[in-house]
């Protein structure tokens, strides 16, 4: 027993004299000395200044540490700022038996408030891509080939990370609260953790990655698998990133977000100037509101020129769209979505889109989904070719909507039964916001609304839609419902304009109604004339019918208005029809009457020619005093409601 105490005194004394004499070695030594040769190493291996303008400060312990203040590596010739990397201090633990065998095994290695700048030249070569001085094999006094590195955890702490894609000019900004990667060597795998900001969205995540060594080895494919919260949701992601010669391959993606999954394959190829993307995502459900959307501030909108509506009015936004991204990543690919929760509340379900994009030249020839009670079909094509304005050609096909989902979808909150829609939209535009595109819009759009039963609930005056029905369809004052036979709205647009005539209209069971008149989508602005008129052979039970109904202004909050004149002729002629049953006055405009059978829809449609005078955009002549005595005044007063 006492044999083995002293054997164990011995190792232990032999031990205590190792750390002793490189604790001595290393104390009797200023770190500083060995700056010089180790930055002509980095410089010689990478191509890259690292300067440390703070020194170097040995603390030792058995785990001695290393710590470097205002450290700096320098930025490719190309970069738009000096150093790609600058660090308050650089922190290295290491590990003191295995320097004797000059190995150094780094058991931390800790950047503290660095700010890393990433960016990509217009041909999508990345800064960090480092290339070593020709003919430089190390520093002086060095010994390349007899010393080997590990690195064991990694941290990161409090800093800030920008990447910038030098051929769309697009940023993406990430601070680092926390970002510490453990592993117990090369061949295990890495536990990891992130708690930051990405462009503005909280992100705090958990983790674990493949080793290092499948990683930089690029064998097998790479695992990774996270967890925790992004944006305030809980996530989860899981992938393999397969790496080979300028590709990377995400398989088996299955990520989560909320009540959203997603799950499928992503190839990202390198091919010269141009990033190439295949996509195959599948969806069973994915939410609008799960989607992680940048914080950053949206880009400033453009002035508005003198003599025009401040952007602020505008419905569709003068904010342009980043259509360079088109110019300069290729893509094909295809995505099927479940049910598709939209922002306002509204959803789309069995959601199908395939795509390619080439040169700047994107085509969408299958856009599918079932949407407000029917289908909606069709197809997109942009063409972003560089040195000219986006072109933008849509086609969609709507069959069966319902009107009660349309009109909510409108803001308008009406009880409906029936009224299947169909929608056809075929349109070119150009420009590279919305308001542009409406500016120049040439194409035809088109809405037939069938039989329909509508509630006619109390009259809101706050709202404009109820103003309209109560000036053309004054009926809806007396009936519970308004029951519709057609609505139809056919648009000719040519260079952001519509010029209607008589191709908006409606008939009721009690009126028809048509509108002249234009829309200026370039100033979103309208100017409709609406003519109501009774249908024969419905008994008047109301005071009053506007003869003409003025509807202009903004888009954003048009008036309405019923010309006077007009409508004062037209109340003493219902006066005198209801003295005389009505039969006096069935030739005059307020009464309606077909060509050959039609009604305002066929006309609106352009099926046929219209029977009765196109209706004036201006207020009509005076043409005398009207009569009607105190009957017409109290008219006139719950007419303008006075």
């Amino acid at each position: 027993m006492r044999t083995f105490v002293t054997i164990l005194g011995i190792a232990g004394g032999i031990v205590l004299l190792l750390l002793l004499g490189v604790a001595i070695a290393v104390w009797a030594v200023d770190p500083n000395e060995f700056v010089g040769p180790l930055q002509a190493r980095i410089k010689a291996a990478t191509g890259r200044d690292v300067t440390i303008g703070g020194g170097v400060e040995l603390k030792l312990g058995l785990e001695p540490r290393l710590v470097a203040k205002d450290v700096r590596v320098g930025n490719a010739p190309w970069a738009g700022t000096p150093d790609m990397v600058t660090a308050k201090s650089v922190e290295v633990e290491v590990a003191l038996l295995p320097l004797l065998r000059r190995r150094f095994e780094l058991l931390r290695f800790n950047l503290v408030e660095p700010r890393i700048a990433l960016e990509t030249n217009a041909q999508g070569r990345g800064n960090w891509e480092l290339t070593a001085t020709p003919g430089a094999a190390g520093a002086p006094g060095t010994d390349s080939g007899s010393t080997t590195l590990s690195i064991g955890n990694l941290a990161i702490t409090r800093g800030e990370l920008t990447y910038r894609d030098g051929a769309t000019g697009s940023e993406t900004h990430v601070v680092i609260d926390e970002l510490p990667l453990s592993a117990r060597d090369a061949q295990s795998p890495v536990n990891a953790e992130f708690r930051g900001k990405i462009d503005g969205i909280t992100v705090a995540l958990t983790g674990n990655l493949g080793p290092l060594a499948t990683l930089a080895e690029r064998r097998l494919p790479y695992p990774v698998a996270v967890q925790g919260e992004v944006d305030g949701k809980k996530t989860s992601a899981a992938v393999k990133v397969r790496r080979a010669e300028g590709l990377v391959e995400l398989q088996d993606i299955d990520v989560t977000s909320g009540a959203s999954n997603v799950k499928g394959r992503v190839e990202i190829r390198e091919a010269g100037p141009r990033t190439t993307w295949t996509v195959d995502l599948a969806s069973p459900s994915l939410a609008v509101d799960d989607l992680p959307l940048p914080r950053a501030a949206a880009p400033a909108t453009k002035k508005a020129s003198v003599g025009t509506p401040g952007t602020a009015r505008f419905l569709f936004a003068d904010t342009a769209l980043p259509f360079d991204a088109l110019r300069t990543q290729n893509a094909n690919g295809e995505v099927t979505i479940g049910r598709l929760a939209l922002a306002d509340g509204r959803a789309l379900d069995r959601v199908h889109a395939k795509f390619t994009l080439h040169d700047g030249k994107l085509a969408a020839p299958t856009l599918q989904a079932l949407a407000y009670g029917g289908t909606i079909s069709g197809s997109l094509a942009v063409d972003a070719t560089r040195g000219r304005a986006p072109v933008i050609t849509l086609r969609l096909e709507g069959r069966d909507l319902d009107l009660a989902a349309l009109l909510a979808a409108a803001g308008v909150a009406r009880q409906v039964r029936g009224g299947k829609t169909n929608v056809a939209i075929d349109v070119t535009m150009h420009g590279d916001s919305p308001h542009q595109w409406m500016s120049g819009i040439n194409g035809n759009a088109r809405a037939v609304v069938g039989p329909a039963s509508l509630v006619n609930a109390k009259l809101d005056p706050a709202v404009t839609f109820d103003r309209l029905a109560e000036a053309v369809n004054p009926f809806r004052t007396v009936n519970p419902t308004t029951e519709l036979q057609c609505v139809v709205i056919r648009l000719p647009l040519v260079a952001g304009v519509a010029q209607i005539d008589r191709s908006i209209a409606m008939e009721t069971k009690e009126i028809d109604a048509s509108m002249s008149g234009t829309l200026d989508f370039r100033s979103e602005t309208l100017d409709l004339s609406i003519r109501p008129r009774v249908r024969q052979g419905i008994p008047i039970e109301i005071p009053q019918i506007a003869e003409l109904v003025r509807f202009r202004g903004p888009f954003a909050a048009p008036t309405v208005a019923v010309d006077a004149m007009a409508s004062t002729a037209a109340i003493a002629r219902i006066g005198a029809a209801i003295g005389t049953g009505g039969l006096s006055v069935l030739g005059e405009s307020i009464f309606a009457r077909s060509s050959a059978g039609a009604g305002a829809c066929d006309v609106a449609l352009g099926k046929v020619a219209s029977g009765i005078a196109k209706p004036a955009t201006d207020t009509p002549k005076r043409s005398g005093p009207p009569t009607g005595g105190d009957d017409l005044s109290k008219a006139l007063k719950g007419l303008f409601g006075r």
